[in-house]
C-alpha cells in the first residue's frame, strides 16, 4: 500500500508540475500579445502622426510655393507694364515727331 501511495504522490507532483508550465506558458502567451499588440498600435500611431506631420508640411511647402508665384507674377507684370508704358511713351514721341 506504501507503494501505490508514493505512485499515487508521484502522479500528483508530475500533474502539478504539468500544471504550473502550462499556467507560465499561458501567462507567457498572454504577456506576449500583449507585448505585441500594444506595439502595432504604438507603431501604428507613430504612423499616423508622422504622416499628419508630412502632411503639413507639404501643405506649408505649397502654400510658400504658390505665395513665390503670386509674387513672381505680381513682379513680372510690374515690369511688363513699364516696358509698355515705355515703348508707348517712344511710339508716342515718334509719332510727334
Amino acid at each position: 500500500m506504501a507503494e501505490q501511495k508514493t505512485a499515487q504522490q508521484f502522479a500528483q507532483e508530475q500533474y502539478k508540475v504539468v500544471e504550473n508550465a502550462a499556467g507560465n506558458a499561458m501567462r507567457v502567451w498572454a504577456d506576449l500579445a500583449t507585448t505585441t499588440t500594444e506595439y502595432s498600435f504604438q507603431a501604428f500611431e507613430q504612423g499616423l502622426r508622422y504622416n499628419q506631420e508630412l502632411g503639413a508640411q507639404a501643405e506649408k511647402i505649397a502654400q510658400e510655393a504658390l505665395a513665390n508665384y503670386r509674387q513672381f507674377y505680381q513682379d513680372g507684370m510690374k515690369t511688363w507694364q513699364g516696358y509698355m508704358q515705355g515703348v508707348n511713351e517712344l511710339v508716342a514721341r515718334l509719332s510727334k515727331n
